[in-house]
């Protein structure tokens, strides 16, 4: 064997050798960042847990549909889901696991009157829409992208679609 096919054997060990490094690098960072991921996500899921069955052995919930989490005005957490006979409802805890409310969908805002709202405030992307309590009554908090790209908020009255409060540009 001369020395070319020598040097060429060598460079093509080299860059097989530097592929499995940046593959295991790759596989490593990975895993990494899965881990992370799981352990940030554990204390959620374990929340959700929590309310799910607080929201079966309190207001009657049998099937849980959603679990949403709101941090603007304290800490509140809302089951929506069905009970023994069928009928819908919106469950809201505060962080002290205390039942807030308990409100029939039915007796909740319109899809249409939220559509109206969309429109006269320009309600692009939506960030998070969670229920929640804002002076003692029921709430929809929405953040969303405003026309000029900024953040935005709104608190939106649960039962009657009025806009309590507008936080725009941030």
């Amino acid at each position: 064997m001369n020395n070319y096919s020598t040097i060429q054997n060598a460079e093509r060990s080299n860059k097989a050798h530097r592929l499995a490094i940046i593959v295991g690098i790759g596989i490593f960072l990975l895993v990494l960042i899965s881990v992370y991921l799981f352990i940030i996500l554990l204390p959620s899921r374990d929340d959700a847990t929590r309310f799910s069955s607080l929201a079966q052995s309190e207001a009657g919930i049998t099937g849980v549909r959603a679990y949403k989490a709101s941090d603007r005005n304290g800490n509140y957490y809302s089951i929506y889901g069905d009970n023994s006979k069928g009928k819908e409802y919106l469950v809201i805890f505060n962080s002290k696991e205390k039942l807030v409310r308990r409100i029939p969908v039915s007796q909740q805002v319109s899809n249409s009157r939220l559509d109206q709202i969309y429109k006269k405030y320009r309600v692009h992307n939506v960030y998070s829409f969670a229920p929640s309590i804002y002076k003692k009554r029921p709430v929809l908090e929405l953040s969303y992208e405003g026309q000029n790209q900024s953040l935005n908020y709104l608190t939106i009255d649960l039962k009657s679609g009025k806009v309590y409060r507008v936080i725009e540009g941030l």
